[in-house]
């Protein structure tokens, strides 16, 4: 063979030879979706890539056809393709798995219906394959994918979606002023916004749900606050929490010492969620003003998780340690002109808190009103730790903090799996029979599937005494009508905003990318995240 050939030859055999032992399985590039690496598959057996590197782009027809595979990856991986492909007849294709049975699939259309730039289609959206379709779900996530669409929104429009006389709509309607109020907030509420802010102002002097009233007040604030002031104002002496609550949220728009004098009045309402509130607004003023009437809070608060929250916020924005000597933090705030920085609310709780005398798997509790969640999916029982599953290290984890319990702490104990499994309906006291109970409760709790945070958080919020949510969690929620951490991340902030609770997080074995948004959680709502390895 000529000498040349040879060569060429040669080239092309190892060529050959190295591509067939390169590692198929190596990871390219994070999901942001998913929050997994690509290329790896999960603990569930799941490629992590779905589908998506191996197909290739493929016509509107085959991502039609492989939109009814089998496989909830494979079609989730064709909603993003549609979306990408930004046609009128893809977007429609969209809209039908809005109401696919496989939660993965149906978030990832309502995620994807955000990024819309077709005012006609979101026009069309206001009408009955958006949110006059007959299926609740469908409605519920169009009315929430509003609020992201980076374009204008008819006001009108979206107001004549609202539903008034039916709490069955409550949550569609809340979605609703959500997105009302992110779209004002962001200059692209079209049209005849005033239209907007009687249909939220209808439902905020109706007689119904008191957090769904408080949506419609700040629906009403961003849309007009001038003419919302007056509401707020008026709300401060509401008899419900919530609705005080909500109107604090407004009153941090006010001008700076109208929000000072109002919130430092209101550090003394007997709701510890309308203190919260006011906590809040002070911290993000950052003023000597503030900070004193903060440390004065922090001194006489009989809640522990509000006065432990003061103290770290304090510890943030000086860099000092005085634990909970007022005199010395008083000291401290004197020297202060100024403001310290642009505040950042409950966004500055991520320290580490002193060291208390109750632990639940690495994380202290400085809580005395908590749910403790407890993720039941599978890895649950199929992990071992030494000789034992994880299920009975957790027992001896829950015993050891159940015990600890000081006296006059409420607590719940909620397993979790495709449904919550709660111990009791509402907290109980930490006497010796209740926490005797809620052990012998837990460990004979045996069932297994898939881990439906998002209805087990949502149904902790329904008592109104928790101010903690503690969950232990793989950080990889599944089942329900719920998959995408990321948006679950919004919907709990949101529906937090009139509750003030706080997520705390112990993750086992979670996903880099989904302990950002575990953090992301604790951030917003002044919890705390950790990662922990059960011994």
């Amino acid at each position: 063979m000529h000498p040349l050939l040879l060569l060429l030859a040669e080239s092309a055999f190892w060529a050959a030879l190295v591509l067939t032992t390169l590692p198929v399985g190596t990871p390219d590039s994070a999901d942001p979706t998913s929050g997994r690496q690509g290329g790896v598959r999960d603990r569930r057996g799941h490629d992590d890539r779905g589908d998506e590197a191996k197909e290739r782009p493929g016509s509107l027809a085959d991502l039609e056809r492989d939109l009814r595979a089998s496989r909830p990856e494979t079609r989730r991986s064709v909603v993003r393709k549609l979306a990408a492909l930004g046609q009128r007849k893809a977007w429609d294709l969209v809209l039908q798995v809005l109401s696919d049975a496989d939660p993965m699939v149906a978030d990832e259309a309502q995620v994807v219906l955000g990024s819309i730039t077709d005012s006609k289609l979101a026009a069309d959206l206001l009408g009955p394959s958006g949110l006059r379709a007959n299926d609740d779900w469908v409605r519920l996530r169009v009315a929430e994918a509003f609020g992201r669409m980076p374009i204008e929104i008819d006001a009108e429009e979206l107001a004549r979606g609202i539903v008034h006389g039916d709490a069955r709509e409550g949550e569609t309607n809340r979605a609703i002023l959500w997105s009302m109020e992110r779209l004002a907030r962001a200059k692209r509420l079209g049209g005849d916004a005033s239209k907007a802010y009687r249909a939220a102002e209808r439902l905020a002097r109706s007689r119904g749900d008191p957090e769904l009233r408080g949506a419609a007040l700040l629906a009403m604030n961003a849309i007009d606050p001038l003419e919302a002031h007056a509401a707020a104002a008026e709300w401060l002496e509401e008899k419900d929490g919530a609705l005080r609550c909500a109107a604090l949220v407004a009153v941090a728009t006010w001008t700076e010492q109208e929000c000072l004098k109002t919130s430092e009045r209101l550090l003394d309402d007997p709701d510890p969620r309308v203190r919260a509130q006011a906590i809040e607004n002070l911290e993000a003023q950052s003023s000597r003003a503030a900070m004193l009437a903060l440390v004065h809070r922090m001194e006489i608060e009989p809640r522990g998780r509000l006065k432990w929250g003061i103290q770290a916020y304090l510890r943030a924005r000086s860099g000092e340690d005085f634990g909970l000597d007022a005199g010395k933090w008083t000291a401290w705030a004197q020297k202060i002109e100024g403001r310290l920085a642009t505040g950042e609310g409950r966004g500055l709780r991520l320290l580490p808190v002193p060291q208390t005398n109750v632990s639940f798997a690495g994380m202290n509790l400085v809580s005395d009103r908590v749910c403790f969640l407890i993720d039941f999916s599978g890895s649950t029982w199929q992990t071992k730790v030494g000789e034992k599953t994880r299920k009975q290290v957790l027992d001896a984890k829950l015993r050891e903090a159940l015990e600890a319990l000081p006296p006059g702490t409420g607590f719940n104990v909620m397993p979790y799996t495709n449904d919550p499994i709660p111990w009791e309906k509402r907290l109980q006291a930490s006497d010796k029979s209740s926490v005797k109970r809620a052990i012998d409760f837990f460990e004979r709790c045996n069932q297994s599937g898939r881990g439906n945070f998002f209805d087990a958080a949502l149904l902790a919020l329904q008592d109104p005494e928790v101010d903690t949510i503690l969950v232990l969690t793989d950080g990889v929620p599944t089942g329900g009508h719920r998959w995408n951490l990321e948006l679950m991340v919004e919907l709990l902030v949101e529906r937090d905003r009139f509750r003030k609770v706080a997520f705390d997080s112990v993750l086992v074995d979670a996903p880099w990318s989904k302990r950002k948004l575990w953090e992301d959680l604790a951030r917003r709502t002044g919890g705390r995240s950790v990662v922990a390895e059960l011994e």
